[in-house]
């Protein structure tokens, strides 16, 4: 039986009569408002009732009543007999889709991922939002249907949004800032091939490797000096995630290049302007006025003085030196300056020439394209990408012709002797001498570590295989 306004009726006697239907429905609307354990109640009377005939008599219930109150009802029912059951998903935005159109392929209805999106759209920006973006969607499931009740996602490395259903049934979204921390890292490599594959096989990010390059360029001819069996450590600084994923570029404390017989170390100095410089051993900057290969990853293809011009067929005298490399490799500014020459010169094709003092210029030819935002008397900075490599001009192939021009005399850019830069002294010398110990014993106690943790993983490894 069940309890009606007007007293217990029999559940098999439903279908009698349409006002008694109209009863049920009235009663199972009551109990709505009725506490959990009667609401829980009626269930188990209605579950235990369950003859033939009353089941006919629900469904002629449920076709003659509102459509929202059956809902209303069902909704009730499951929640007294059944908790809902939190469940996620992933998805992923397709290519063209916005965010409702993922909402509504994951099966949210269409009101659900309109209102999600609006409450989105108050804390990011709908248009940065990336094809093959991953979200996780998070429903409450019951025994007739799932709610959506949010989404979470990290559209960078460092930021997560979240989208949560509130109470009366709408939507907020907020952003946090996800925590970054620094680890040291320390690492060893032998050069077999080059120092990039080197640094790849002891772990070390290829930005690390090229920063690494790029403060070592003053002094080390990459393509002549090195050679297999050379070797190098470094010390670095890495932002990560708080769960363990490498962010951003890492800053360079301390390294050495092991080049034959001779260690070249250098280490990292931070200023009290906040400055940054790399020192070696003595204290001297590593920092020159010119960088002798203003181009990453490249090799000699002509050097300086004289040689048989490859389009002109004759002796001629060749004032610069050509570093071949793809086309599109950026060239960087050897050296701070003001931008003097730039556009289309003869043989040289497109072409740039700085002066850095009064006594110093350097030239660069045969370029596909410039930086865009240079311009005749432009400055630019030491590192700066002035242009990217390419065949203009008279060439057999992409590369880069750079010279120097030192007191009105163009010479060899690979042994010219530069001046150096900043020089530490008194107790700037005496606090980076210091410095130099406590960082040395930093790297060998971390790699003490890692290679005490690679130990551990072999000797586990070669238990397993054993079993």
């Amino acid at each position: 039986m069940i309890k009606s306004p007007l007293g217990f009726v029999r559940a098999d006697s439903l279908h009698a009569a349409p006002v008694i239907r109209m009863l049920a429905v009235s009663a199972l609307a009551l109990g709505i408002g009725l506490s959990g354990h009667h609401l829980r109640r009626q269930a188990t009377l209605l579950t235990a009732s369950a003859t033939p005939a009353f089941q006919n008599a629900v469904r002629e219930v449920e076709q003659s009543a509102p459509a929202q109150l059956v809902a209303k009802v069902d909704h009730a029912v499951d929640q007294a007999i059944v908790p809902p059951v939190p469940v996620t998903r992933e998805a992923e935005i397709d290519q063209g889709q916005n965010f409702s159109d993922m909402l509504s392929d994951a099966g949210v209805n269409d009101a659900d991922a309109a209102a999600a999106m609006n409450a989105l759209s108050r804390v990011y920006a709908l248009n940065k939002l990336k094809a093959g973006q991953p979200v996780t969607l998070n429903f409450n499931r019951t025994p007739r249907a799932e709610t959506f009740t949010g989404a979470v996602f990290q559209p960078e490395d460092t930021r997560e949004i979240t989208i949560a259903r509130l109470a009366d049934g709408s939507f907020a979204a907020n952003t946090k800032i996800i925590p970054i921390i620094r680890e040291r890292v320390a690492a060893r490599g032998t050069i077999r091939n080059s120092v990039f594959e080197a640094g790849e096989r002891a772990g070390v990010p290829h930005a690390v490797m090229a920063a690494m390059i790029h403060v070592y360029a003053h002094d080390v001819d990459f393509q002549r000096d090195i050679h297999p069996g050379d070797s190098f450590e470094i010390l670095y600084d890495q932002p990560k995630t708080v769960k363990g994923k490498p962010v951003g570029e890492g800053s360079i404390i301390y390294a050495a290049m092991h080049i034959g017989d001779e260690v070249k170390p250098i280490y990292r100095v931070t200023f009290s302007d906040k400055t940054v410089d790399y020192f070696d051993a003595s204290g001297h900057s590593t920092r020159r006025a010119i960088l002798r290969t203003p181009v990453a990853t490249v090799h000699i293809t002509s050097g300086f003085g004289m040689r048989i011009h490859p389009i002109l067929g004759y002796s001629k005298m060749h004032k610069g030196v050509d570093f071949g490399a793809p086309i599109g490799t950026p060239i960087f500014a050897a050296g701070s300056g003001t931008i003097e020459e730039i556009g289309f010169k003869n043989g040289f094709g497109r072409y740039i020439k700085i002066r850095h003092s009064a006594r110093l210029e350097t030239g660069y030819g045969h370029m596909s394209r410039f930086n865009p935002h240079l311009y005749r008397g432009a400055h630019v900075n030491q590192g700066e990408v002035i242009a990217y490599v390419g065949m203009s001009g008279r060439a057999t192939g992409p590369h880069l012709h750079f010279e120097v021009d030192k007191d009105g005399v163009q010479v060899n850019p690979l042994s010219v002797k530069m001046p150096v830069g900043r020089v530490l002294e008194g107790a700037q010398l005496a606090q980076f001498k210091s410095g130099q110990t406590h960082i040395r014993k930093e790297f060998s106690a971390l790699i003490d570590k890692e290679n005490h943790a690679q130990a551990i993983k072999v000797s586990s490894n070669e238990a397993v295989s054993k079993r």
